[in-house]
């Protein structure tokens, strides 16, 4: 009876206790090369694209930091809005496949419709000779989002490529039941 009263007691703080989520990390796994879908699962977020070509290791960069890289079509402005509505999430990192020049990333935050901040990540001319680059987080560190939008620069200045993009759960609690999904790219 005693090991009935422990099992029970366990298996409800077990329940009651919250699950620790794990790290998400977006890598455009799916698709195979050629144009990137208009949308895209991965890892329980939308991913959609607009403008963009996913690059197989044997077309980009050497494979040793993932299987896909996506950047856009040349000298088109491309986007990645990565989304989890209604559950609000945090960006932590990206990484960058730089090929030549001194590519730059814009990664910009929302929450619902207001653009809560925006970073620009540049490669430095130090390390443009290629190779992967982890970019952190600063301004958009620790806040809420329930949005992330990406614009990858692949022109005559510098030519790059997300190789992935890694959230996390938002920090607290935030009652998201007025935050809707947003569904087309920010000018």
């Amino acid at each position: 009876m005693t090991h009935g009263l422990t099992a029970a007691i366990l298996a409800s703080w077990v329940l009651a206790t919250p699950a620790l989520a794990e790290r998400a990390s977006i890598g455009f796994e799916g698709p195979g090369d050629g144009p990137a879908p208009a949308e895209m699962p991965e890892d329980g977020f939308l991913v959609a694209t607009r403008n963009m070509m996913i690059s197989s290791a044997a077309k980009s960069g050497d494979g040793t930091d993932g299987a896909n890289e996506i950047e856009s079509v040349m000298n088109m402005r491309g986007g990645v809005m990565i989304q989890r509505p209604g559950a609000p999430f945090q960006f932590i990192s990206l990484d960058w496949q730089s090929e030549k020049g001194e590519p730059s990333v814009v990664v910009e935050g929302y929450f619902g419709d207001v653009l809560i901040g925006t970073e620009k990540f540049t490669l430095p001319q130090s390390a443009a000779e290629g190779g992967f680059v982890t970019f952190r987080a600063n301004a958009l560190a620790g806040v809420a989002l329930d949005q992330l939008v990406l614009y990858p620069q692949r022109n005559r200045l510098g030519m790059g490529a997300l190789d992935k993009v890694v959230l996390d759960d938002a920090p607290e609690a935030i009652d998201t039941s007025d935050a809707a999904p947003i569904s087309a790219f920010k000018s």
